[in-house]
């Protein structure tokens, strides 16, 4: 990006992307940013290829992303989903804690993130909002709920292997 340019966040890009993969026809840290992006990758891989996905973001943001590396993170979205959940873990597990609640069970609650609801009833009861929790919620909203259901829902099978690995 040149310096006229407005910095984006990634999931804005991510927004963008989807947004322009559904006007399709149904038929620096590159390997970070990649995983930052592999929902909304996975999201657009349903109307683009691989190359369409590559060019987008190359001419719409000046990203430069391989067709190859964005085929291959398709090929593998094991490991693609689970570097993603290693991002978010730090928000779910203080999320987990302040609410006393399973992820399994929040992050497919569309209702518990929404801003009218936001930050819920037990925070405000309390009157008292702690950092780490105010910044859990932020890194969820931005990175999770900021992806369409639908996506998330292609993740749950990953996220339901990773926490029985996790209990092993």
């Amino acid at each position: 990006m040149n310096g006229t340019e407005k910095t984006v966040s990634v999931a804005a890009i991510g927004q963008d992307l989807m947004s322009h993969a559904k006007s399709f026809a149904v038929d620096g840290n590159k390997r970070g940013l990649v995983v930052e992006l592999f929902p909304s990758i996975v999201a657009a891989s349903e109307r683009m290829s691989a190359r369409a996905i590559s060019r987008f973001l190359e001419e719409k943001h000046g990203i430069k992303i391989s067709v190859v590396t964005i085929s291959k993170a398709l090929k593998d979205p094991k490991k693609y989903w689970n570097q993603f959940f290693d991002l978010l873990e730090p928000s779910v597990v203080a999320y987990e804690k302040w609410e006393n609640a399973k992820r399994e069970d929040f992050l497919f609650d569309d209702e518990r993130f929404k801003p009218v609801n936001f930050p819920g009833r037990e925070v405000l009861r309390k009157q008292l909002l702690k950092f780490e929790f105010a910044q859990a919620i932020n890194v969820l909203r931005d990175k999770w709920f900021s992806i369409d259901r639908d996506t998330r829902m292609k993740a749950r099978p990953y996220l339901a292997e990773r926490l029985l690995g996790k209990a092993k």
